[in-house]
């Protein structure tokens, strides 16, 4: 039999999605990449599936979509972090990462739709280091990073604040952060079972997962388990959809996307 090859990037939050797929004796084979490159190299045919950023799904990225597993945001904390120098209000430069593409998307739209704020969101690649409050008045945390943010001790003069919360209150409707695509529609079925199967593993083994990554980062595994359960869900259904629909519209309406990609096929 061969192996399935599928693509994703190397989170913490990413690890129960794709817990069976990595286990011993799998059928299918995991290669890391950030988040840009699984597009590039999914596009090239690389993989059978990719765990894409949600707003590269709305700009083209996959014919389908896999609707059941998806990492999706909660409005906990860990998950997107603007840390300011500035009342929100006033920030007009903002640093973020040049590969958290669905968080910059949503960072844009919440400070257009709830301030009406449109600062300079530029990438920086040091956005971890504190050397990024000599050039901007805010930053934009994400990832493995937020979720340290999210323990660390508080510094004094910053202010944060939760942009999976403004998205929540803004369009009452979760917030996806990246989504299964494939191409091969004749492999839909075997994809939704391994994906499925792989997802419903990792979210019963959420305390076991929080132990073994406890002793890799050195993080608490308590808190690392309150990071999976109050930060993500793992579940792309109807309210779910709603909340890509909601990034989808709200992305074309400030020239995110060149056109609507929801009436594509779902596999539910």
């Amino acid at each position: 039999m061969n192996q399935l090859r599928f693509g994703a990037a190397e989170y913490i939050s990413t690890r129960p999605l794709l817990h069976g797929l990595m286990q011993t004796g799998s059928t299918s084979h995991v290669s890391f990449e950030p988040p840009a490159a699984i597009v590039e190299s999914f596009a090239r045919g690389r993989y059978d599936a990719a765990l894409v950023p949600s707003i590269e799904y709305l700009r083209g990225a996959g014919k389908y979509l896999l609707a059941g597993p998806a990492l999706v945001g909660r409005a906990g904390p860990g998950g997107i972090l603007l840390v300011s120098q500035k009342p929100i209000e006033e920030v007009e430069r903002v640093a973020v990462g040049e590969f958290c593409r669905t968080p910059v998307a949503v960072l844009r739209v919440v400070l257009a739709e709830q301030h009406h704020i449109y600062p300079d969101l530029l990438v920086e690649k040091r956005i971890d280091e504190d050397d990024w409050r000599d050039r901007y008045d805010a930053a934009l945390i994400t990832g493995d990073a937020a979720m340290r943010e999210m323990t660390a001790e508080k510094m004094k003069g910053l202010i944060r604040y939760n942009v999976a919360e403004m998205w929540k209150t803004l369009t009452k409707a979760p917030l996806v952060h990246a989504v299964w695509v494939y191409d091969d529609a004749a492999k839909g079925n075997e994809l939704a079972r391994m994906l499925g199967d792989s997802r419903d593993l990792g979210v019963g083994r959420l305390s076991a997962i929080s132990d073994e990554l406890a002793l890799t980062t050195g993080m608490d595994a308590m808190t690392l388990y309150d990071y999976f359960t109050r930060t993500w869900s793992y579940h792309l259904g109807e309210r779910e959809l709603e909340g890509l629909r909601a990034l989808n519209d709200l992305s074309r309406k400030y020239d995110l996307i060149r056109e609507s990609r929801m009436a594509v096929s779902v596999r539910v």
